[in-house]
């Protein structure tokens, strides 16, 4: 909790100016906490005179660390289909058993996963924790928690891996939770460090700007979450063989607080621009939706998808399930075309795995060209038509 000491406290309202969360005021010369307070700590960093104090925050530190080992990834499973990241996963997982010379392990959970088990196997899992149950259907927060919980509290696995997914960011931050231990969230790059065997975590920080490199010295296991499409998927090995070890949740882990009516499937998510080879996006310099025509007749006559920038979707000319960056989709398609984006940090974070990038906009100076490896510098709505006609020229269409 945080702490304020009113005898050391002046208040001068740093405190106050520092809060993201407005969780922190003045009143009558004290600084006085509410209920909004997230204890980042912020405040406590700022505050000159040290009235301020967090407490109950610290870590148990662990002495036996090596009672923990191997590697396990979390595979996601809903709707009868395998996330495509979870194979990416076990593709990274595969290089850091190797490395630290333990076995992987997928955990899947389900219903009727069916042959699941067999294609983890195939693309580099050693055993599969196989937990399938009618009521492990529909996802939800509390069940999968405790049921992934339970397993890394009995198995005792070093390092733990998820996809950074709406499922995995949903439930995966609380099992880090129950279990004491730190977790890195959107992680772009996983080793191991040579001297110590510590899992090294790179992830972007400050809006990109910067790469930050975690660790988690006293604490197991040493969680991370990654993004789709960051990592690489290794080809599938009929050959291969491992062990599948079935297991049954106690029925104290199956109750739920929440209970799913019904999963609806959105129009607006029919598509899935992380498994697109071509992409055209838009963005702003669009100017309004109707300029995603352009983009939707560009797209098609590449045989590619419809992609945006989150000022496009925070302007409600296409749904979020197309927007690249940050707080969109990572992507790396062979071909990616940015119309009317300028190349915002957060936007080129998810788009710079591309294979070849096209961008056209009418800016020369935009940062978008930066990272481009063709560039165009004109109006998109007289250069697409042309693009559009010479396309479907070459193609006969």
């Amino acid at each position: 909790m945080l702490q304020i000491d009113n005898d050391l406290c002046v208040g001068c309202g740093i405190c106050e100016d520092q809060c993201a969360f407005g969780a922190i005021t003045v009143v009558e010369g004290k600084a006085v906490v509410g209920d909004a307070c997230t204890l980042c700590g912020a405040c406590v960093e700022a505050c000159d005179v040290g009235a301020l104090t967090l407490t109950g925050t610290e870590k148990s530190v662990q002495m036996d660390l090596g009672r923990w080992a191997g590697v396990w990834v979390y595979c996601e499973f809903r709707g009868g289909t395998l996330a495509s990241v979870s194979l990416e996963l076990l593709g990274i997982g595969r290089k850091l058993a190797d490395t630290r010379g333990v076995s992987l392990s997928a955990v899947l959970i389900g219903h009727e996963t069916k042959e699941t088990a067999a294609q983890l196997i195939g693309h580099g899992a050693d055993i599969v924790f196989r937990v399938d149950n009618p009521a492990l259907a529909h996802f939800t927060d509390d069940v999968y928690g405790a049921v992934m919980t339970a397993l890394i509290q009995e198995q005792r696995p070093e390092i733990v891996l998820a996809g950074a997914t709406a499922i995995g960011r949903s439930f995966i931050p609380g099992v880090a939770t129950l279990l004491n231990t730190g977790l890195t969230a959107d992680c772009t790059k996983l080793e191991i460090r040579a001297g110590d065997g510590a899992l090294l975590q790179t992830r972007p920080a400050f809006g990109g700007n910067i790469m930050a490199t975690i660790e988690c010295p006293s604490t197991r296991p040493q969680m991370a979450t990654v993004r789709p499409r960051v990592m690489k998927a290794l080809e599938f090995d009929p050959q291969r063989t491992g062990n599948v070890i079935d297991i049954t949740p106690v029925p104290e882990q199956l109750q739920s607080r929440i209970q799913v009516v019904e999963s609806v499937v959105s129009e607006g998510c029919n598509v899935n621009i992380q498994e697109s080879d071509i992409l055209v996006s838009g963005g702003r310099g669009l100017d309004n939706a109707k300029g995603f025509d352009l983009i939707r007749q560009l797209a098609k006559s590449l045989n590619g998808d419809v992609a945006a920038s989150r000022a496009a979707v925070d302007a409600g000319w296409i749904p979020y399930p197309h927007q690249v960056g940050q707080t969109g989709k990572t992507v790396a398609p062979k071909l990616y075309i940015a119309c009317g984006i300028s190349g915002a940090i957060q936007h080129v974070a998810g788009m710079q795995s591309a294979d070849t990038i096209v961008a056209i906009n009418r800016d020369k100076n935009a940062p978008i060209f930066d990272v481009a490896d063709f560039g165009i510098v004109g109006d998109l709505y007289e250069i697409l038509p042309k693009l559009i006609t010479k396309i479907e020229e070459c193609r006969g269409l």
